[in-house]
């Protein structure tokens, strides 16, 4: 039983550390986990078993700019995702230590199509102060030198 399952607090695939019932339906009452989804969605990350897993595509990235301050990575995803498939944490809003937004932000597309279609139909709207938002190819990160690196 439970051979080919992921189960992110008993040990990986096929473990027998989840806490089923005597039904075996899992746990105590309906539907009502005692687990946390961060860890949950933590563990299917270090799994691998998520589609696009990590970042380390820069061809189907998009880079964001002109944000309002408000904005948060739910906002980005929520804009681009009908474009289509993006990988769990691949739309990013970078933030402040406040928590307010930069006015960048990332988003990483699992396939090249909807990247572009999302960049052809984005870039250049026109924002309700009056700025215009831009959506460009992220491309390749730049290194930043750290200390005691030549200029």
């Amino acid at each position: 039983k439970g051979a080919g399952r992921w189960e992110p607090y008993g040990g990986g695939f096929g473990g027998k550390g989840g806490k089923e019932g005597k039904d075996g339906k899992g746990g105590k009452g309906k539907g009502k986990g005692k687990g946390s989804i961060a860890l949950l969605k933590k563990g299917l990350k270090y799994a691998g078993v998520l589609p696009g897993g990590q970042w380390n595509n820069d061809e189907n990235a998009l880079f964001v700019s002109g944000l309002p301050e408000d904005t948060t990575s739910t906002d980005l995803y929520d804009i681009f995702a009908p474009f289509g498939a993006i990988p769990s944490g691949g739309a990013w809003a970078m933030c402040h230590d406040d928590g307010s937004c930069k006015g960048i932000g990332f988003i990483n597309y699992l396939d090249p199509g909807p990247c572009q279609t999302a960049m052809n139909t984005l870039n250049g709207t026109t924002m309700p102060d009056g700025t215009q938002l831009r959506v460009m190819p992220k491309g390749p990160s730049k290194k930043s030198k750290g200390k005691g690196e030549g200029k």
